[in-house]
């Protein structure tokens, strides 16, 4: 795999890489980025993976590779991440206080505010993650991308840590990002990252789903009550008189989108103008439209003040962007109503592999890696969702280094009723009860839906071993605490599927209840089927088989995590051995020995156990 990237940086042709669990993916493509001698940004799926890279994976290559290379890294987060030392000044101006004084006379303030101004004279960083202490509300202290208006708008922009992060990237060899940063650098024309032509994508099978998110609008009750949350800041800019009817017409605005939205009927629309919230859209728009004008008018005279107009300005300006968005529609893009407790309105690029092509490929030399790319063995399907095509990229499978048919056991419940018929969630209950019963435990239950979360959690209560379940602790909690009880229980949904890395006896048996593919109803996959059917494609083969495989491996590989682990994965869904396209899914997974007999499942978690 090294050398296949190293290839890649050499001769600019674009490379996909799936890299099995353990083959040491990231160092084989850091090697190469630390070698090549021009800027390499490399992009992961979150920011837990940016600090493993940034904090132990390139110091300890670059330590050994000292003699031979002299490079510098750099590690960058959304805006989001950083103290925002503008809105600290507001705090403090408001509680008649100011930095410019040092830290002298701090005890006086309020003690959040106090530790916080200490930790700013001290950090580097600015950080959120190297804070040692936690903070009633981050958003109290911090800016959102949207939000900033720049080093030039803001008083504080020489000291921003957010523009320190991004200057120390624009000296740096190696840039390490992520997923939303870099989907926002394309969506704000390469705005927001150093100039670079290399990308490495790690989590690759992650970036079509961001990058939608990122190049997409939601318009919902939180995005108004940010600005309502932004507007406290008004009477340092425009007096108290004017601040205030602002901040009412906003409150007015948010409290009737909410309400409008949570009275629409969830799904895909054609026409925004149809919609019974169009109304609440056209309110909103005018009364930001008063705030941008009216702030674009006055002239504070605090350094706060100016601050304060400034991000004021952009947030603004960004919601009118939006809603002019989600007014026109355009060709290309789908538009839905999204339901339940926090009701929103959503549109989003169909097809991702367009703007990538656009706005990338055709610039920049990609790798995109991951443990699961592959469908029935091919890396086409990945290829396709990202906007390369058959002749402009190399492709590579790496197998692990793990001996899976030796290590672990694929047990597909062929035995079970249809996934779609009532009788099966209460006999893939009773089946993941008996496996996990015969383990002692140390099982990882993987659902599909929050009401099979619900019914396996109320199916082992009551077991002989601890019962953990998603929501009942904040999930570092949670995952802290079946590591440390071996003979744990833990119930999860998607968010668990993928980034859990439990090795050990902690982990023998992990339960799938249900293939992992997308809703029929969703509008976003339904839009992504249309298009794939009007370029003569199977919509399933090109939509949905890829989704479920990608899905289904990234839950199987929670198993497997080193040398010395052993384990069965259990999949409840029937279809898995029954269907045609089983096969497909089950080549996405490690080469683990097989079965679907329950019994032969139910010896080998015996003989696991004794031995």
């Amino acid at each position: 795999m090294t050398r296949a990237v190293a290839d890649a940086f050499e001769d600019r042709r674009h490379l996909v890489v799936q890299a099995g669990t353990g083959t040491g993916k990231s160092f084989a493509y850091l090697v190469p980025a630390l070698a090549h001698g021009a800027r390499v940004v490399v992009s992961t799926a979150t920011k837990s993976l940016q600090d493993q890279l940034g904090e132990r994976d390139l110091p300890f290559l670059m330590e050994a590779l000292e003699d031979q290379l002299d490079v510098s890294v750099a590690v960058v987060k959304g805006r989001g991440s950083y103290l925002c030392l503008n809105r600290l000044e507001e705090h403090l101006e408001e509680a008649g206080w100011s930095r410019q004084e040092g830290l002298f006379g701090t005890e006086a303030l309020p003690d959040e505010l106090r530790r916080v101004v200490e930790w700013a004279a001290e950090t580097e960083s600015g950080d959120r993650d190297a804070m040692p202490f936690e903070v009633d509300d981050w958003s109290e202290f911090s800016v959102a991308g949207m939000e900033c208006p720049g080093r030039e708008q803001c008083p504080q922009g020489a000291e921003c840590f957010a523009m320190k992060a991004l200057e120390a990237a624009a000296e740096a060899d190696v840039v390490v990002v992520n997923h939303h940063l870099y989907g926002a650098h394309l969506a704000s024309e390469k705005s927001v990252l150093p100039e670079h032509d290399i990308v490495v994508f790690d989590e690759a099978h992650r970036v079509e789903d961001t990058f939608a998110s990122a190049l997409g609008v939601e318009l919902a009750g939180w995005r108004v009550w940010q600005l309502v949350r932004a507007a406290r800041s008004l009477p340092l800019v425009v007096g108290a008189s004017k601040a205030s009817r602002l901040v009412r017409s906003l409150t007015g605005a948010a409290t009737e989108l909410e309400a409008a939205l949570g009275k629409e009927r969830p799904g895909r629309f054609r026409d925004p103008a149809e919609l019974e919230t169009a109304g609440a859209l056209e309110r909103l728009l005018k009364v930001t439209d008063d705030l941008v004008a009216t702030v674009r008018a006055a002239q504070p005279s605090t350094p706060a003040g100016q601050g304060a107009k400034a991000r004021l300005l952009r947030l603004g300006g960004h919601m009118l962007g939006d809603l002019d968005y989600v007014a026109a529609l355009e060709d290309g893009v789908v538009g839905w109503i999204e339901g339940g407790r926090s009701a929103s309105l959503k549109v989003a690029p169909v097809d991702v592999a367009a703007l990538m092509r656009l706005h990338l490929l055709d610039d920049a030399t990609v790798v995109a890696t991951s443990a699961t790319l592959s469908v029935g063995g091919e890396l086409a399907p990945a290829a396709r969702a990202l906007g390369l095509r058959a002749d402009d990229h190399e492709q590579l499978i790496v197998e692990s280094p793990f001996d899976y048919r030796a290590q672990a056991c694929l047990y597909a419940a062929a035995s079970l009723p249809d996934p779609r018929s009532e009788a099966w969630a209460e006999a893939a209950v009773d089946e993941a009860a008996a496996l996990l019963e015969l383990s002692g435990g140390r099982g990882l239950v993987l659902t599909t839906s929050y009401r099979m979360l619900d019914q396996f959690a109320e199916r082992l209560v009551g077991s002989d071993y601890r019962l953990l379940v998603q929501g009942e602790l904040p999930k570092q909690a949670l995952v802290a605490a079946f590591e440390e009880d071996e003979t744990s229980v833990l119930v999860a949904t998607m968010g668990f599927w993928e980034g859990l890395d439990v090795p050990g006896r902690s982990l023998e048996v992990v339960v799938i209840d249900k293939l992992p593919f997308p809703r029929p109803d969703d509008p976003l996959w339904t839009a992504r089927r249309e298009v794939a059917e009007q370029a003569g494609l199977s919509s399933f083969g090109a939509v949905d088989l890829p989704r479920a495989a990608v899905l289904l491996a990234q839950g199987a590989g929670r198993l497997i995590r080193s040398v010395d682990d052993r384990g069965l994965v259990a999949v409840l869904d029937p279809r898995l051995a029954t269907k045609s396209y089983g096969s497909s899914l089950v080549r996405a997974l490690p080469d683990m020995a097989r079965t679907a007999d329950p019994e032969i499942a139910r010896e080998f978690v015996r003989r696991m156990r004794a031995r």
